[in-house]
Formats: C-alpha cells, sequence, structure tokens
C-alpha cells in the first residue's frame, strides 16, 4: 500500500514539475580587469537530456564545466511546492581590453529546445592590486581603530550624479548619491545630505542597505553602491549649485609598518581607519518657461491627460453633487495649482477636496490628481458646466499642450420645501367690508315728524367721533404704507424671517435626529445655519462662503467664539454629509451647537 501512495505521489509531482515553465538563466559580473578570474554559469530549473555551451573564444577556459544540481520539494496542506536547479559552471580569465559578448547556450528539457540570454562583460587594464576584490573581503573580527588616514582620493570618493545638465522650471531630475570603493567598508557615519535649495524634492524609496556593483570609472574598477536617490523639481530659472554630501567611512586597510607573514594567513595584520568624504560640488541650469503662458497653466510640466465627471446629473435644487476633474500623467503633480473653473451663477460651490495617487520611479513621478468640488444648485432648471481647460508644458515637445473636458449637463428640478426670496403682499375682494349704506331712497308719502330740540348731528359726540374717524383713517394708511414698503424690501423681509425659516429647519432636523437619519439630518442642519446666515446678513447663497460670512459677522459685532463655532458647524455638515455614518451623540452635539448659535446670533444681531 505504502509503494501504491508513493508511486502516485512521484507521478503527481513529476506531472507539477513538468507543468512549470522551463528557464535557462546565464550569469557572469560585468565588469572584470585583464587578468582577472571570474565564473560564467548557466542554470536551469529542469534536468535537460541536452546541454549546448556557447562558443567561448574572447576569453581563456582555466576549467569547466563542471556541473552541480539541487532539487527541493515540500508539500504542504497537499500542496506540491519545488525548486530544483542544474548549473554548468566555467573559470574564465580575461587576457584583453574591451567589450565581448557571449552567445546564448541552449538546451533541451523534454521536447522544448530553450536559450540563455546574451552575457556582455566589459574588460579593462589591470590597475594596482585588485582593490575592487579586496572591497568585498570580510572584516577580521580582531582590528585596532586608529585615526591615520592616507588612503588615495581616488581609492574611496562619493558623488552626486544627475540625469542631465540642463531642464525646465518644474521639469523632474534624478539626483543619485553614490559611493566607489577599492577597499573594504564596514560601516557609515555622521552623513549630512544636500538640503537641495531651489529645488522641490522628495526621496525615491530603495533599500535600505547598499548594495555594490562593479563599476568602471578611468579605466579603474570600483564597487559602486547606491546612498539615496531624489527627484528633483527646480523652482526658479537660475544656475543652481546643489551642496556638497558628506559622509564618514569606517573602512578596513593594512596596518602600516612592519608585518609578519603569518598576518594574511591568520586574518590579521588589519587596521580599521575613518575617512571623511565630500562629494565635488554640483551645478545644474534651469531655463524659464516659455512665455506667454496659455489659458488654463497652473504650472504643470511634463506629459498629462485631463478628466471631468458628476457623480449625478439629475436633482432636485438645495441638494448637493461632486464635480470631479481628473489630472493624471507624470511630471510635477504635486506641484500643479487649483485649476479655474466656471460654474452656473446660483451653484453654491466649496473649495475643492483634493487626492493624490502619486508614485515616484524612474526617473518621474506619475498618478494622478483629484479635484472634488461639492456644489449645491439654489435653482431650479437646465445647466450646463463650462468645460475645464488645463494646460501643462511638454519638456520633450517644448511647448505647450491645452486640454479641454466636455461639458457637463445638470438637471435641477424646483425644491418644493423652499420658499422664494421675495414675499409680496395683497388683498382681495374678500377683505374689503361694507359697514353700512349713506344712499336712502326718497320717501314720496307724508311722515310725521317728531320735534326735537336739536340735531345729533349738530352734536359734540358725533364731531368728535367723525374726528376720530379721520385720524384712524391718517394711520392706517401710513402703517399700511410701510407695510407695502417693508414687504417690497427683500434685504429686510429675509432679515425677519431668517430666524423662523432656521427654527423650522431645526425642527426638522430634530426629527431626523430621533430617526437617527444621517444624511438628511446633516442636510437639515447645514441649510439651518447656511440660510440664517445667508438671509440674516443679505449675502446671496451663490456668493456666500465662510470667509466672508465670518468677515461679515466680524462686522456685525460677533464675538471670535461664535464665528469659530459657526466655521466648526459648517464644515462639520459639509462633510458628514459625504462622509460615512456619524455617531448619535455628534448628531447630538452638532443639533444642540447649531441651536445655541442660532439664539446667540439673533440676540447679537438685533441690537445691531
Amino acid at each position: 500500500m505504502k509503494r501504491y501512495l508513493s508511486g502516485i505521489l512521484l507521478l503527481f509531482i513529476s506531472g507539477y514539475l513538468q507543468s512549470q515553465e522551463v528557464t535557462l538563466q546565464a550569469y557572469a559580473p560585468n565588469l572584470v580587469e585583464v587578468g582577472e578570474q571570474f565564473s560564467l554559469s548557466f542554470t536551469l530549473n529542469a534536468k535537460p537530456s541536452e546541454f549546448k555551451a556557447p562558443s567561448i573564444v574572447d576569453f581563456d577556459i582555466l576549467a569547466g564545466p563542471s556541473t552541480s544540481s539541487s532539487t527541493s520539494i515540500e508539500v504542504i496542506n497537499g500542496k506540491v511546492t519545488q525548486s530544483q536547479s542544474y548549473t554548468y559552471t566555467y573559470i574564465l580569465v580575461a587576457s584583453k581590453e574591451g567589450k565581448y559578448t557571449i552567445d546564448p547556450a541552449e538546451a533541451v528539457v523534454g521536447k522544448e529546445r530553450i536559450r540563455s540570454n546574451p552575457i556582455t562583460i566589459e574588460v579593462v587594464k589591470t590597475t594596482s592590486g585588485n582593490a575592487a576584490s579586496r572591497a568585498s573581503q570580510p572584516a577580521s573580527r580582531n582590528v585596532r581603530e586608529t585615526q591615520t588616514d592616507d588612503l588615495p582620493g581616488d581609492e574611496l570618493f562619493v558623488t552626486i550624479e544627475l540625469t542631465r545638465k540642463s531642464a525646465y522650471v518644474g521639469e523632474p531630475i534624478e539626483a543619485v548619491i553614490k559611493i566607489y570603493t577599492r577597499v573594504s567598508i564596514m560601516a557609515f557615519e555622521d552623513a549630512k545630505f544636500p538640503a537641495f535649495d531651489g529645488f522641490w524634492s522628495q526621496e525615491i524609496k530603495s533599500s535600505p542597505n547598499v548594495n555594490f556593483e562593479r563599476a568602471n570609472v578611468n579605466g579603474k574598477i570600483y564597487n559602486a553602491g547606491v546612498i539615496r536617490r531624489y527627484l528633483l523639481f527646480p523652482q526658479k530659472a537660475d544656475k543652481i549649485e546643489i551642496d556638497p554630501f558628506e559622509l564618514v567611512v569606517v573602512y578596513q586597510g593594512h596596518r602600516s609598518g612592519p608585518r609578519s607573514i603569518f598576518d594574511e594567513f591568520f586574518g590579521g595584520g588589519f587596521e580599521t581607519y575613518r575617512k571623511r568624504l565630500v562629494s565635488k560640488p554640483v551645478s545644474i541650469n534651469i531655463k524659464k518657461l516659455p512665455l506667454p503662458e496659455p489659458q488654463g497653466f497652473t504650472g504643470a510640466v511634463g506629459s498629462f491627460k485631463i478628466d471631468a465627471s458628476v457623480d449625478k446629473n439629475t436633482l432636485k435644487a438645495n441638494d448637493a453633487f461632486t464635480y470631479r476633474l481628473k489630472i493624471s500623467g507624470k511630471g510635477n503633480l504635486k506641484l500643479i495649482g487649483n485649476p479655474k473653473l466656471n460654474f452656473p451663477s446660483t451653484f453654491e460651490v466649496f473649495d475643492p477636496k483634493i487626492s493624490e495617487n502619486i508614485s515616484v520611479d524612474e526617473g518621474n513621478a506619475m498618478g494622478s490628481k483629484t479635484y472634488e468640488y461639492v456644489c449645491i444648485p439654489r435653482a431650479g432648471g437646465n445647466f450646463s458646466i463650462e468645460p475645464a481647460v488645463f494646460s501643462y508644458f511638454d519638456p520633450d515637445k517644448e511647448s505647450y499642450i491645452t486640454l479641454k473636458t466636455s461639458a457637463i449637463s445638470v438637471a435641477v428640478s424646483a425644491d418644493s420645501s423652499s420658499t422664494g426670496n421675495v414675499m409680496v403682499a395683497s388683498f382681495g375682494k374678500e377683505d374689503i367690508k361694507f359697514i353700512g349704506k349713506d344712499i336712502r331712497f326718497i320717501k314720496t308719502s307724508s311722515s310725521a315728524f317728531k320735534s326735537k330740540s336739536a340735531f345729533w348731528v349738530t352734536s359734540g359726540y358725533y364731531q368728535l367721533l367723525y374726528i376720530l374717524l379721520i385720524a384712524l383713517f391718517i394711520t392706517f394708511s401710513y402703517l399700511f404704507r410701510r407695510y407695502r414698503q417693508r414687504m417690497q424690501d427683500v434685504a429686510l423681509v429675509r432679515t425677519r424671517r431668517a430666524s423662523n425659516v432656521a427654527q423650522k429647519r431645526l425642527k426638522m432636523a430634530s426629527q431626523l435626529l430621533e430617526q437617527n437619519n444621517n444624511a438628511q439630518f446633516f442636510e437639515e442642519i447645514h441649510k439651518a445655519i447656511w440660510g440664517y446666515v445667508s438671509d440674516k446678513l443679505n449675502i446671496p447663497l451663490a456668493s456666500l462662503s465662510l470667509d466672508n460670512a465670518s468677515e461679515k459677522l466680524t462686522q456685525q459685532g460677533v464675538d471670535a467664539d461664535r464665528i469659530s463655532t459657526f466655521r466648526s458647524i459648517v464644515e462639520t455638515c459639509e462633510y458628514a454629509r459625504f462622509a460615512p455614518m456619524a455617531e448619535h451623540s455628534q448628531m447630538t452635539d452638532i443639533y444642540e451647537k447649531t441651536f445655541s448659535l442660532i439664539e446667540d446670533l439673533e440676540d447679537t444681531l438685533k441690537r445691531k
């Protein structure tokens, strides 16, 4: 039974291994010195039935090919994972300078014939000693530390390397801080990075460890490592000089003075040294952007595209919708200013919420920047939001490019719960009443008259009543005229009705609070406080903002604490309407603050 299960497992593993993609990779150093020995290896992840090495004519073969293999198989929760490799290794030596290419090797696995990648190796002339090799030697455990340093400057140094020597304002430049060494480095200390004055800089994420690779500098082989990388965006047109980079390096060197022949054999004869390295100054010429700047240019430099959208095209007056403008591409995305947009005059538009999704890599910044405008139409109708105009400077084409979005239509239906801004008083026929008749028919028949000493119309009571009626008529006419004037004064009407309208809104908000209706509660609170300030200060809603409302309240003698509370309520409502559900305690606190604030403002503004 065990043999049967083992056979099934082996068949399953064999099928799994054969289903993997077979690869053949070649490995060798990209830079060697004349006379230096190095290894060339070819590695497969499956056992080949045939392997054919390339023709090696530019290097001397000292040994090889030697073969080795390894296999690892794991079964975890029924899932089989495996890795295996077959490696063919040659030991070569370079005999002359130049840059040489080793052709791909070939192998046959099953019925498939595969090829490796070609290898290019640069050979440089021999220098005194193989310092690059010494730089990779492990440090001795028993070393003495000394401050003496007589290492030549070309054995160990740091640089600031820029991807270009000139650029336009806003055009990205990659700055790489590197170290070149021909000695064995043990540690870094007291690094002082440049401030990059005149640039907006952002560090490019890289490995926390310095990984060394071979590099040829003036015919010498160094181990070169990147310490840090930055992306720079110049902010002014000028010749800008970048401050030097400073670093203290602890490295290992041979002990000065006489040495024993056993020092090298037992790992002795070495000391540690400290050397302060300072990079050479680097300057770059920054050019001005051409004039004139086109419409819609807010400092964008690079290559971009834009898109505009709304979250809904049909809504009621006093309801909110979101207008989004997205700028995507690569360039100085973080430094782009807010676009200038034109909304209908009846729209109340709040400052945009800006979100960024930007990554820094490959010597540039790329991603997107989104502007979200919360808009509230205050009147019904069919509206068209004008196309957004966005211009940027393309440094590759050395010219401006202007982009436009499409116009966006928004249909707004009237809000039946809203009242108009103008109140008109009128009287109907039913308001006019006859209080008597002043014409009687003439009688043709004779009547019996009674004799009286005096007529009532000549009495003092009649004359007093007549005077009172005239006085009442004059008073009524005066009051009615003033009432009509007040009714025609829109600002006065709005001011007088501000508190009543706000109280109605707060009553509705109280009901929504009991129902725990988050979205509509904050909508009513926002309408209550925003509408009250608009009516009380006689500021049209289309032009009302936190800044001008706060300024007007200050002029009316409202103290700073109440103004701060007002701003806090408005901002909380604006974001709570489009944010996740708020807690009931937060809604209660906002309601109480709004109620108290409107009462305080009513008392303060009535005295003015």
